[in-house]
């Protein structure tokens, strides 16, 4: 069966050499019960591991079935272990979280066989070993006694032809060893029992054959009873189990052990919850200049936005629109590009009797999908309106808005909501959105029809202080060929169209003329503050201007006249302008050579733009665009937060690797208990994440 020549085995540490074996010759046959015995040292447990290929050899030959191992791999030692060792350890090597029943039935199942017979033979096996009424005990509650027997049921489970024990007895009282003795004695009858011990006494009534050791040589063979040769003719077990077998076994291991398996599995989740939050934000901030929400030029940074123009800046035609609007992934296309950067405010009424207001910036309700509603619908028409959540309004709610400043009165007492309702239009919130992040104010999105709105077109064009370079006055300079003052001559915000004006003839308000035209025209004619009285309406009407049009697109200046004056009522504290419609024309420009068009998303925005591109367009993408003095902070931001989350995430690794290193540790003894019973290495490591090479 077994066969050992000349075998020698040194142990090296530093630079000494320690004796195991010395030419130790000895042949081992089935039916033998033999004992090991010796001082501690002589080599009794290395002769057992070389025995069951635990440890290897340097000199000599191991025969097994008179097959050679000298040259054996890894897997084949471990092929060896697995099919024709069984082992019993004084330390009992028994699954503290398993059952009696699921100690023996784990090594049948490592063995391929049926739930049906894995069961039935089990209780057989721990019926023979008397641990029938303990059978669904835990193997922690268990005696000494008790799990060694159990450990013994487990051995037979696994049918293997070879049983070695190192002290098996060491911790059991008399009445217990004899009883493991007894059983021992029982199972040699058809296999090879090997039992290292240091006290004789209780196992020399059982053992047919002494073998005695000292400094790692046998000096001591001596048959003890005569023992029937056995026909050695070994049936060896497949030992085949399905991914679906180690799957079962996995889960049982997590289950039998819930508090390690619950800390293991908060720790797992914190580390993946820690990476993915310091990873996301890392991410967010490099690319914090390619989706920024603060463009130096278009206010309203809406990842559904993209501007278009010619590259010639000559005007788009009725079949170039036609082109664009056809374009795959375009929801709305917008003429008047200016609107998607005005905002129009919104008045509310404290229940203290105060009045206050927020901006929002105008988009379209067809860039939205029914997918992005978190409550309601869009819009039917332009009294309806869809909010973002993080709004002050819920849905149903009524928004008092107003395209220009509201003529709210606030004389002498406190508004109430009437008065807000007088002067301003209602809307109604028929939907609700996820909030975009923007730096300079929030959204709404409305019907196609109200983003059309001549009134709104023409306030988006002159009143958008939210575009770079443009200024939201209309300037009045008289030519005297004195020192422009820019802060004294500036009319501002609503221009009304008046057909019965002439072309370039304008009417002003009466109250811009009765201050800073007539205080002009006191300190260019040197008249004093107590004369102001002298200066007549004509004497204004009289001088001659020009305008000095600044508005969204441009800085123009157009020679003009005063041609009377009028009172504003409707608008507020605002001054105005009267001129005929086509004054207004001229000086409002609206050609169409700057469009924005709209998509649902940012990935369409990125597909619709590449279209654009192919068709000749320049399409700008507000959101993928930042300044210099941006893309510089973000370059900083992200070096400091990414040595940031190296630190942390080395911080974090080396704290999670203690833990883990301890649950693994624990996890240590049963990974080894599985392999001595049949388990191979590599299926153990498809289903644990501990991996030792014991």
């Amino acid at each position: 069966m077994l066969k050992l020549e000349n075998i020698s085995k040194y142990y090296h540490s530093n630079d000494t050499v320690a004796l195991g074996l010395r030419r130790v010759n000895l042949e081992f046959n089935i039916g033998e019960f033999i004992a090991v015995t010796g001082e501690s040292g002589s080599g009794k447990s290395t002769l057992l591991n070389v025995i069951s290929g635990l440890d290897t050899y340097e000199e000599g030959e191991l025969f097994i079935n008179n097959e050679e191992t000298s040259y054996f791999s890894m897997s084949e030692w471990e092929s060896y272990r697995r099919q024709y060792i069984g082992f019993v350890f004084q330390n009992y090597n028994i699954i503290d979280s398993y059952s009696v029943l699921e100690n023996v039935m784990i090594a049948l199942k490592l063995q391929g066989y049926d739930k049906e017979t894995r069961k039935q033979r089990a209780l057989e096996l721990i019926e023979n070993v008397g641990l029938t009424s303990h059978i669904h005990h835990k193997a922690s509650k268990l005696s000494g006694g008790q799990k060694q027997r159990a450990v013994i049921a487990r051995a037979l489970a696994k049918d293997c032809p070879i049983i070695v024990c190192d002290e098996p007895t060491g911790n059991l009282d008399t009445e217990s060893s004899n009883n493991i003795m007894n059983l021992l004695a029982e199972i040699s009858k058809d296999k090879l029992v090997i039992v290292v011990t240091h006290n004789y006494d209780e196992v020399k009534d059982f053992a047919t054959r002494r073998i005695r050791l000292f400094d790692g040589e046998v000096i001591e063979d001596k048959k003890l009873k005569k023992t029937q040769k056995k026909e050695e003719k070994v049936e060896l077990a497949p030992y085949k189990v399905n991914i679906w077998g180690l799957f079962t076994l996995s889960l049982r291991n997590l289950f039998r052990t819930p508090r390690r398996t619950i800390f293991a599995a908060v720790i797992f989740t914190f580390i993946v919850a820690t990476f993915t939050f310091v990873y996301g934000n890392y991410v967010t901030i490099i690319n914090k200049g390619l989706n920024s929400s603060y463009n130096q030029t278009f206010a309203n940074v809406n990842e559904k936005r993209i501007i278009v123009t010619k590259y010639d800046y000559t005007d788009f035609t009725d079949d170039e629109l036609d082109v664009i609007n056809d374009i795959s992934g375009v929801t709305y296309l917008n003429v008047h590009d200016v609107i998607n950067d005005f905002s129009l405010t919104a008045y509310y009424f404290y229940e203290d009797g105060y009045v206050g207001q927020d901006n929002y910036f105008v988009n379209p309700a067809a860039s939205i999908s029914n997918n992005e509603l978190e409550e309601g619908r869009l819009p039917n028409n332009v009294t309806e309106v869809v909010v973002e959540s993080n709004s002050m309004y819920s849905l149903g709610d009524i928004v008092n808005y107003s395209i220009t400043y509201a003529n709210i009165n606030y004389e002498e007492r406190e508004p109430v909501l009437q008065d807000i309702t007088d002067a301003t239009t209602q809307l109604t919130v028929v939907g609700i959105v996820e909030p975009r992040e923007i730096y300079y104010s929030s959204s709404m999105y409305f019907h196609k029809d109200f983003m059309e709105d001549d009134f709104l077109i023409q306030a988006a064009y002159y009143f958008n202080y939210h575009i770079a370079g443009a200024s939201t006055n209309f300037s009045i300079e008289p030519i005297i060929g004195v020192e422009y003052r820019e802060d004294i001559f500036k009319v501002y915000d609503v221009y009304i169209v008046d057909n019965t004006l002439g072309d370039w003839e304008f009417s002003v308000d009466v109250e811009y003329l009765k201050g800073d035209m007539r205080r002009y025209y006191a300190e260019i004619n040197e008249i004093e503050y107590d004369d102001y009285n002298t200066i007549t309406t004509q004497m204004l009407l009289d001088i001659d201007v020009y305008f000095n049009v600044v508005n969204t697109f441009g800085n123009r200046t157009y020679a003009a006249d005063i041609v009377g004056t009028h009172v504003s009522t409707g608008y507020g504290y605002q001054n105005t302008i009267k001129v005929n419609q086509a004054t207004m024309d001229d000086i409002l420009n609206s050609n169409t050579y700057q469009i924005s068009v709209h998509t649902v998303d940012r990935f369409d925005a990125l597909s619709v733009i590449d279209d654009l591109e192919a068709a000749g367009f320049n399409a700008i993408y507000p959101s993928n665009t930042s300044s210099p003095m941006d893309r510089i902070t973000s370059v900083m931001l992200s070096l400091l937060y990414g040595t940031f989350m190296v630190l942390l995430m080395f911080g974090m690794y080396f704290i999670v690797y203690l833990i883990l290193k301890n649950i693994q540790v624990s996890k240590k003894k049963d990974y080894l208990i599985l392999r001595s019973i049949g388990a191979s290495k590599g299926n153990l490591n498809k289903v644990t994440t501990v991996s030792y090479t014991h």
